[in-house]
């Protein structure tokens, strides 16, 4: 477990609340999207519960058809509620007025008089819809490193690599972490390895910024294995 605060920081200093409002959404959605990527997993391991009625071999299928389904009965909706009596509106043409002159019968001999033209309908144009505003890209954000901030702040970690086939979190830590003492060093890491383990991952391996081990959970008890620095090659 990291350090106690030392009581001479006391009082503690103050702390913008829109900054930590906006860490703690960060987080949860970091963790809705963890749970998402583990009820994936789960779905295609075929470890979620599925009708009694449906093929054992293809537990995999029964959710994602569940939610398709679901997903097109919302679509169709707004079509089956529509009223009866709903139409399109119709854009009115203007109608040719007649002639104001008199029409009786031809003088005998006079020579038929040519048909008046009838003067074109006005064009109507076409509505222009309003400009669509663009909007600015979302902000890209890595929900896995947003967890572990919270108990990294100093930032030894620089990346994570979860690898949830082999339920493996493997994390990549600078070169201040070999700077610590040993001690401080194994807090830190039983501390990730707790965090680890309330995410959903059976190990934890830590790995320096040249892929070199530094240390992994024990495969029997528990607890981190850290290795010497003098042994790293």
């Amino acid at each position: 477990m990291p350090p106690a605060p030392d009581p001479s920081d006391l009082p503690a200093p103050y702390r913008n609340p829109w900054g930590l409002l906006a860490r703690d959404l960060r987080a949860v959605v970091a963790s809705l999207r963890l749970k998402v990527q583990e009820l994936w997993r789960r779905n295609g391991e075929g470890d979620l519960p599925v009708a009694g009625f449906w093929p054992r071999r293809f537990r995999a299928w029964f959710w994602p058809l569940v939610l398709l389904l679901v997903t097109g009965i919302l679509a169709l909706l707004p079509l089956a509620t529509a009223p009866p009596g709903w139409r399109r509106p119709m854009v009115s043409q203007p109608v040719a007025q007649p002639s104001a002159e008199p029409v009786g019968p031809d003088p005998v001999g006079a020579e038929p008089r040519p048909p008046e033209p009838v003067p074109p309908a006005p064009m109507v144009p076409p509505a222009q819809a309003p400009p669509l505003a663009i909007e600015p890209p979302p902000l890209q954000l890595d929900p896995l490193m947003a967890l572990l901030a919270e108990q990294d702040p100093d930032g030894l970690i620089t990346a994570a690599r979860p690898q949830p086939a082999r339920s493996l979190l493997e994390l990549e830590l600078s070169d201040r972490f070999a700077a610590l003492a040993p001690p401080l060093g194994s807090q830190w890491a039983e501390s990730w390895l707790e965090r680890a383990s309330g995410l959903g991952y059976g190990s934890l391996e830590l790995v320096d910024q040249g892929g070199r081990l530094l240390g992994r959970s024990a495969l029997v008890g528990g607890g981190m294995i850290m290795f010497e620095r003098s042994t790293m090659g």
